[in-house]
């Protein structure tokens, strides 16, 4: 493993500068790198202190930055603003509070302010990194080049804005490194975290055009939004292109300096039962300990296999770092998946999801199932104690032959709750359920859960409607491919009123508007957002009134009472708050 390029960004936002060697700090970064950032008027900015990224011009929110130049011999840099603007270069002391204040008016003069507070050009001691404890950025370019052939684009490593590109890791093994120390030279780096991208990646270093979106590149083909880790200097020395990079395995120091995160890094297979018919049950051992920091009966696991492919599976089980996960050897994700043995390596994130035990088990509660649908049950079971308002269950489950061992596993958690429980099998050998069983099993229920293959979801979807349970009560899981096209996911959605509690006008939601978000933006609304993908949680939306529902499952959480506008269609008529 070793550094294949170097970079530094001088001012924060603007493009990159190529380095064969430079400097590193402890607690910093690469010298020079991120030293200034331009305020960008929404917010009043302090100077000589760290500060969250979105008080800073920065590209995501204008593109344009990736046609300035810059260039710079710390502490001195130079900027220039696009040619078409026919400004002259501006060279400033970046130590000098003064000459920090006439860059800021020469960059402000051609960046549009976001807000009315003055713009002003921010220096802290140790860089104005996005976050606080990582002062450098690496980059597998072999990553990217597994994204590019996926999504059949072509992507430069640079849209990632890393001041380490590496050379040597495979695709995805950046991931591998999360929790370990780099040792380069006299240079010690404490690798920390994963990097959530944002749409600054959608602009091309080239062009300085907008041409892809990178987020949603990432999160259709990989099934997150991570691409490349951050880094806590321990020790400085002198970075080289072409330096070799080794794991120091004595220190542990990493793994106290890196959060407890829903974000992807591998687990260890510890084991693989087979159980009946076509299903097997794996255990993951997380060897962050992150599962358990997050955990919450009824969430699933995402797994990201190589290929690449992604798929969600419900977490039916957790011990301390131990999770359990159960698999109907179907599709080609869950093959591979069955495939695996005791000692693999498995890129996965979570847990994720909202429809957890306490979100659903409320009142009279019934859990349609069917297949393997079953595990979502056994995932809100396990937690049904988080549930104090439940005080009646209802189990419904259809499969081909008598009970397996996962409906038994079911059946027992549902009959050890010490509520009154009813608890029912179909064997489709003799048929498929009726709409009459259906409809007998959620009569006078408050809270009905449906998970199955599409026609079942379908049958009972129709019967609680019949039966006149509101939509906001009525809870799916969906087993739709992430590779299918969101537009026609979204065909399945009924036309529903928008309106907004300010008094706003409303509109009519169309499947061809898209999702949420995007009929928002259409209407000259301008909602927050970032990913545009389900991850960052920046689209939530207070829901006033009504339901959604999510195509695609999002893996960002937000409050009982919002919505992710970028992943969502209404269920039925909504009220918004903007």
């Amino acid at each position: 493993m070793r550094i294949e390029r170097l970079f530094r960004f001088p001012v924060k936002g603007l493009p990159a500068e190529e380095l064969t060697r430079a400097a590193v700090s402890a607690e910093g970064g690469v010298a020079g790198d991120r030293a200034v950032a331009l305020g960008n008027g929404s917010t009043p900015v302090a100077d000589g202190q760290w500060q969250s990224c979105g008080s800073f011009t920065a590209l995501k929110n204008d593109t344009s930055l990736q046609q300035w130049q810059v260039v710079s011999a710390p502490p001195f840099i130079t900027v220039t603003a696009p040619a078409a603007t026919g400004a002259a270069p501006f060279t400033f002391d970046s130590s000098d509070a003064g000459e920090r204040s006439a860059a800021a008016d020469y960059m402000a003069a051609h960046i549009p302010a976001q807000g009315g507070h003055a713009r002003t050009l921010v220096a802290a001691s140790h860089g104005m990194f996005d976050s606080r404890l990582s002062g450098i950025s690496l980059i597998n370019p072999r990553t990217v080049e597994a994204l590019s052939k996926a999504a059949g684009v072509t992507l430069d490593p640079l849209r990632y804005r890393g001041n380490i590109l590496l050379d040597g890791v495979p695709a995805f093994g950046e991931f591998e490194l999360i929790g370990k120390v780099l040792r380069i030279g006299e240079t010690r780096i404490a690798i920390t975290k994963s990097i959530e991208r944002c749409p600054a990646t959608s602009v091309n270093p080239a062009t300085t055009q907008v041409d892809v979106n990178g987020p949603r590149l990432l999160a259709s083909h990989f099934g997150h939004l991570h691409c490349g880790v951050y880094g806590t200097v321990l020790a400085g020395g002198t970075l080289q292109a072409g330096d070799e990079i080794r794991i120091d395995s004595e220190d542990r120091r990493a793994l106290a300096l890196a959060p407890a995160k829903r974000t992807p890094r591998y687990l260890e297979v510890i084991e693989r039962r087979q159980l009946d018919g076509d299903a097997v049950e794996i255990s993951l051992r997380d060897p962050h300990g992150w599962i358990a920091a997050h955990d919450e009966a009824g969430t699933h696991l995402r797994v990201h296999l190589p290929d690449p492919l992604w798929r969600n599976y419900t977490i039916t089980a957790v011990h301390r770092d131990v999770i359990s996960i159960a698999v109907r050897t179907a599709g080609t994700v869950s093959q591979k998946m069955a495939g695996l043995r005791a000692g693999d390596k498995l890129l996965a994130s979570g847990p994720h999801g909202t429809m957890t035990a306490r979100r659903v088990l409320h009142g009279r509660t019934a859990l349609l199932t069917a297949g393997i649908g079953i595990t979502p049950a056994l995932g809100l079971l396990r937690g049904a104690g988080q549930a104090p308002e439940l005080n009646e269950l209802r189990l419904f489950h259809v499969e081909r032959g008598p009970g397996g061992e996962l409906f038994t596993r079911a059946g027992a958690l549902a009959r050890g709750l010490g509520l009154p429980a009813r608890i029912s099998h179909v064997d489709s050998r003799a048929g498929r359920p009726t709409a009459a069983q259906l409809a007998q099993a959620i009569e006078s229920c408050d809270s009905v859960v449906i998970c199955g293959p599409a026609g079942f979801t379908q049958l009972a979807l129709e019967t609680c409607e019949l039966a006149g349970i509101a939509p906001q009560h009525v809870h799916r899981e969906t087993f739709a491919s992430p590779a299918a096209d969101l537009g026609e996911l979204l065909q399945q959605y009924a036309p529903a009123r928008i309106s907004f509690s300010s008094g706003a006008a409303g509109f009519t939601w169309r499947p061809q508007d898209g999702t949420l978000l995007e009929s928002l933006e259409a209407r000259g609304l301008t909602p927050n957002s970032s990913c545009r993908a389900g991850s960052c949680g920046e689209c939530a939306l207070t829901l006033r009134r009504g339901s959604v529902g999510y195509p695609l499952d999002p893996s960002a959480r937000v409050a009982e009472n919002q919505i992710l506008a970028c992943m969502a269609a209404p269920a039925e008529d909504l009220e918004l708050q903007l």
